[in-house]
């Protein structure tokens, strides 16, 4: 190689290096990191896809370091990252979502079958003390029934699963109270 054509060939990668220095802070790619995290969390991807999330919210936090640290280009990969692991988490929390309303669409109908049986248990006790379980059975089934169908109108299918394991504890105490 020439010396003319290595100084070419040095001056290149010189321009590059401080293209590359003179570079801005990666604001776009940053913004639309903080906006697929937001929007993953409204889509309560943390909840279906708790690990990914984790994975693409740490992910932001390094992007986040390496701007403090006005490290932008490992700022931008950080940032890049951060969407496709959103992405990734994403996806996983839709095929998580529909498990768990397939699992709540068994699980539902035999709590409340069970609960049928409890309520019917209670109905057939004798006194004050049945009459008042009763009248908490009846103001707890109410309550659960509407908590339950608003849960499911909106899809809040986890929240529909940490709600009815939360009935079948108090389901076991009234259960319990009523002798069987």
């Amino acid at each position: 190689m020439s010396k003319q054509a290595f100084l070419t060939c040095l001056s290149a990668v010189a321009c590059l290096f401080v293209a590359a220095a003179c570079a801005g802070p990666p604001t776009e790619a940053m913004d639309a990191a903080e906006l697929a995290i937001s929007d993953a969390m409204e889509a309560e991807v943390d909840k279906y896809a708790p690990a990914e999330y984790e994975m693409a919210a740490a992910e932001l936090e390094k992007a986040r370091a390496h701007m403090a640290a006005e490290e932008y280009g490992d700022a931008k990969t950080a940032a890049e990252n951060t969407m496709a692991l959103v992405e990734s988490a994403s996806q996983e929390s839709v095929v998580q979502k529909e498990l768990t309303k397939r699992e709540i669409d068994e699980a539902l109908p035999a709590f409340l079958e069970r609960w049928g049986e409890i309520s019917s248990s209670i109905e057939q006790g004798r006194g004050r003390a049945a009459r008042t379980l009763a009248q908490e059975a009846s103001a707890f089934a109410d309550s659960l029934t509407m908590q339950l169908n608003d849960l499911k109108a909106n899809e809040k299918w986890y929240d529909l699963k940490m709600q009815l394991e939360s009935a079948h504890m108090t389901a076991d105490s009234f259960a319990e109270r009523a002798g069987g």
